[in-house]
């Protein structure tokens, strides 16, 4: 009796090794198919979010742009010979291609400090281009 019990504890064994391997090969294959899932999503998204960044970038710079433009025109509403800010507003202005809607605060620094060379180069420079451009 010995030896069957003997013979049935090893079979038992046996049988419980080969499911250890069997649950251990699912379990790695489970992990292996979910990491491989996980890391080509990251890819995927990873390369999507690069081509909406690339728009939300242009769209953005154009908004802050026009925020900056209407942030200076605030302050020239409350302080009409602000130096900085009639200097933003050209900048601004001529970044967002508005040549017309910059001669304007280049004429008033021009008025207010006829001695700046700077200030006239660039007005004149900004009126032949739109004169240029509306031949």
């Amino acid at each position: 009796m010995q030896g069957t019990q003997k013979r049935n504890m090893e079979a038992r064994q046996q049988r419980s090794k080969i499911l250890k391997k069997i649950i251990s090969l699912i379990g790695i294959v489970s992990f292996s198919g979910t990491a491989l899932f996980g890391i080509a999503n990251m890819f995927k998204s990873g390369l999507q979010e690069s081509q909406q960044v690339e728009t939300v970038e242009v769209v953005s710079v154009e908004e802050r742009l026009q925020k900056l433009a209407q942030g200076y025109e605030k302050v020239l509403e409350r302080e009409p010979e602000n130096v900085n800010a009639l200097e933003g507003l050209v900048k601004v202005r001529l970044e967002m291609g508005d040549k017309e809607g910059a001669i304007e605060p280049l004429e008033k620094l021009v008025a207010l400090y006829p001695d700046r060379e700077d200030y006239k180069v660039v007005l004149e420079g900004v009126r032949l281009e739109v004169r240029g451009n509306n031949f």
